[in-house]
């Protein structure tokens, strides 16, 4: 039997929406072939997706990546991804990373069809074009449609949060009824007509045209997630902290901070290791690392057995003493889908 099958049905009464059914695993062997088969799909004029995941046991990252990046492409035309009945094992992942905002997840197939009867899509007319930048060259003027962020939990294009005012940024008004907004992310020169919310295409920040000259930009996107799934042998743990150094100087991380976070990161994965899964080390466990603002945050997620934050060892000390000293934040959930879910997160000094 192949190890990941692919059914697609049109679904009747509802232009351009597609139920895709999925048997198996979405990883190195198979991502390839997913890929390949959904973009065919979607070359056909498809752009709602209803994915039945009652079957799949296993998504990776790269097949996690394809999704939010196909999201992204069919939100600007009116369409969307919907999944369907997803595993314990596979919500957890997608849990710690936050896509609910990229996807919405529905218990059966009628929840899902009826999202993309009902819900009401926003309009993607508003543009904004680059003129130029002082900080770099400017590109060809191209025009972006605005789609909705993520991760976030509301929908910008249809209530937009209020931010301030950004009264420093340049703001001039030129002929014919535009108005040139400096990008407060890229420094790109940006040109608007109406009010409205708009994404600068060079750096995709968003920001607010209210009028009267006024405009303001919404807090920055968090670089995309990178996530891993490790098991707990040495040579996993070592590369999982060569690559936590790698990150941490790129973010501004000092030799000093950098090292506390390694010993962090190793505090983590040992007391996982013995307090979830008992030492016994024929397992696995997800990591999700984000940088953004000169922040680290890591985030843990297994399915072993729940592990109290008060937690102690044989000698006495809390299993995640060093973490808990060194890190900015330490947060330890037990997942209600069972294993833990511990958030690590440092600022650069």
């Amino acid at each position: 039997m192949p190890d990941l099958t692919i059914q697609v049905q049109e679904v009747k009464g509802l232009a351009k929406t597609a139920l895709v059914i999925l048997n198996g695993s979405i990883d190195a062997k198979t991502v390839i072939t997913f890929q390949t088969h959904l973009n065919s799909v979607k070359e056909r004029g498809i752009n709602r997706f209803i994915l039945d995941m009652e079957n799949v046991k296993y998504v990776n990252s790269t097949g996690l990546g394809y999704l939010i990046n196909l999201s992204d492409s069919v939100n600007g035309e009116k369409g969307g991804i919907a999944l369907v009945k997803v595993q314990p094992k596979v919500k957890v992942v997608f849990d710690m990373l936050g896509l609910n905002a990229f996807f919405k997840i529905y218990q059966t197939r009628d929840e899902a069809l009826k999202h993309f009867t009902s819900e009401p899509i926003a309009s993607a007319t508003e543009q904004t074009v680059v003129l130029k930048s002082n900080a770099a060259p400017a590109p060809a003027p191209v025009h972006q449609p605005v789609a909705r962020p993520a991760p976030q939990p509301v929908a910008l294009q249809e209530h937009p949060p209020k931010a301030v005012p950004v009264a420093q940024h340049h703001v001039e008004q030129p002929a014919a009824g535009e108005l040139h907004i400096e990008c407060k992310t890229c420094r790109a020169l940006l040109a608007v007509k109406d009010v409205g919310t708009y994404k600068c295409p060079r750096c995709f920040t968003l920001f607010n045209y209210v009028g009267q000259g006024k405009a303001s930009f919404l807090p920055r996107r968090k670089a995309m997630p990178l996530q891993l799934s490790l098991n707990f042998s040495s040579e996993c743990t070592q590369g999982l902290i060569e690559f936590v150094k790698i990150v941490a100087h790129q973010a501004g991380f000092q030799d000093g901070s950098a090292t506390d976070l390694v010993g962090a990161v190793k505090n983590a994965v040992d007391s996982i290791l013995q307090h979830a899964y008992g030492g016994n080390d024929n397992n696995i466990y997800h990591v999700m690392l984000v940088t953004a603002d000169q922040e680290i945050e890591l985030r843990f997620a297994d399915y072993g057995s729940s592990i109290s934050p008060e937690k102690t060892g044989s000698d006495g000390k809390p299993v995640f003493g060093l973490a808990r000293s060194v890190m900015d934040k330490f947060e330890l959930k037990s997942h209600p889908k069972g294993g833990n879910v511990l958030t690590l997160a440092k600022k650069v000094k």
